[in-house]
């Protein structure tokens, strides 16, 4: 493995060589509390969670669909902000050994300043940003202000993407591809896209980079079908419903469950 390579490309380097596919947890950063979120992410990395997704709370995200629209709500009402979210990034680095990224939409970075915002990154071990609401053509400063903290932004296909703009999105890629399962916002028990197979297929073609589905993902049949097209598979929203329900005692059993489907 080269120097090049950073956690999200070693992580994945080191599951291959497994036969294994990552188990990618997304928790709202912040929800339900600061030193919650802390604790979540070390339970899941020890129940088998392979990198996990951090979402930075946004008063209007429009990618999520409720249940994230209300954890989000939740942390921004308890005063959580990006500065907070670093303090639980820097927490992370010292506890654990997974690479952890942020989810966030393009206006908190802009606010906070690129060159800050990687910085920040680049302190408190961030390996990865995902913006949903960022477009490709728009993404060349941000990427390459993250590319010097050595921070990989996170690139997104759908199955509606074209080809033409697919051999673009791919060509520069780095970490992994975010494949969206399904039109429409995150939420539970999502049905995949018809042409979602195909399109991976054809994206396998194009790129050497890991491929991880999300979007609507819940259950152990659901990963079952993808698993073998994806190198591993997000789960969010029916997370987060969980916590929702303070029933976050029962998040590690799934997790385990989930990582033992993915095998």
């Amino acid at each position: 493995m080269g120097k090049t390579m950073n956690k999200i490309d070693e992580k994945f380097f080191e599951l291959r060589e497994k036969g294994e596919k990552a188990l990618i947890p997304f928790f709202t950063a912040g929800f339900p509390s600061l030193e919650k979120t802390v604790e979540m992410v070390r339970m899941a990395e020890k129940s088998g969670a392979d990198l996990v997704e951090l979402g930075v709370p946004f008063s209007d995200p429009t990618a999520d669909g409720s249940i994230i629209q209300h954890t989000s709500y939740k942390a921004l009402e308890a005063g959580v902000d990006t500065d907070k979210i670093f303090g639980i990034c820097a927490q992370l680095q010292k506890t654990i050994s997974i690479p952890y990224l942020l989810m966030t939409y393009y206006n908190p970075v802009y606010k906070y300043g690129l060159k800050k915002f990687a910085a920040r990154c680049g302190e408190t071990g961030v390996s990865g940003i995902i913006i949903p609401d960022m477009p490709y053509e728009e993404s060349s400063m941000l990427k390459s202000v993250l590319g010097q903290q050595d921070v990989t932004l996170i690139s997104f296909m759908t199955p509606f993407t074209s080809a033409r703009r697919a051999e673009k999105i791919l060509k520069d890629a780095g970490g992994f591809i975010y494949f969206v399962t399904a039109a429409g916002v995150t939420g539970p028990g999502g049905i995949f896209a018809a042409e979602l197979i195909d399109k991976i297929e054809f994206t396998r073609k194009i790129t050497g980079k890991p491929i991880a589905a999300g979007f609507g993902i819940s259950g152990v049949n659901q990963i079952k079908m993808i698993k073998d097209h994806v190198d591993g598979v997000i789960v969010g929203s029916f997370f987060a419903k969980k916590i929702m329900d303070g029933k976050t005692d029962t998040l590690w059993d799934i997790i385990r469950r989930f990582k033992k489907a993915l095998k």
